[in-house]
């Protein structure tokens, strides 16, 4: 894995962020759930078929697999990558990378502490038959999940 933009400085969070950093989940993503989010991936490449939020301004973090490599970005206004924050063309690289990261590690990627990061349940949901891009897709899938819907 190359990182072009390094994580936040746990140093550099205020008190609020602090506490929020610590009650985020810690267990690591495993390496069946990173590998089937790269087989997804790689069975859809480009950046239209990638995890990511799509709404106007600020989306949060992405993971993409474009041009054989697999990317951790950033993305603006629902248009796929704008800065890149890591990548590797190798698969196994990116599957040991994302298979020891978790909930709490990715909160510090990107330029805002904690603002929609790729979490546990965005890679499960991206797995999901009827995964979209939108947020409003995302919440009834957590609807669905706390059995609302």
């Amino acid at each position: 894995m190359e990182f072009k933009i390094p994580k936040i400085a746990i140093n550099t969070l205020t008190e609020k962020e602090l506490t929020i950093y610590k009650e985020l989940d810690k267990t690591p993503y495993g390496e069946e759930l990173a590998q089937e989010v790269i087989n997804k991936l790689i069975s859809n490449p480009g950046e239209d078929n990638a995890l990511y939020f799509f709404h106007r301004d600020y989306c949060g973090l992405g993971i993409f697999y474009v041009d054989k490599e697999f990317l951790l970005a950033d993305v603006y206004d629902g248009w796929g990558i704008n800065k890149t924050i890591a990548l590797s063309s190798s698969q196994t690289d990116f599957v040991d990378w994302l298979s020891q990261e978790n909930d709490q590690s990715m909160s510090l990627y990107g330029n805002q502490f904690n603002n929609q990061t790729i979490t546990r349940i965005r890679l499960e949901w991206y797995l999901e038959d009827d995964f979209s891009h939108t947020n409003s897709a995302f919440c009834l899938y957590l609807e669905k999940r706390k059995g609302r819907n």
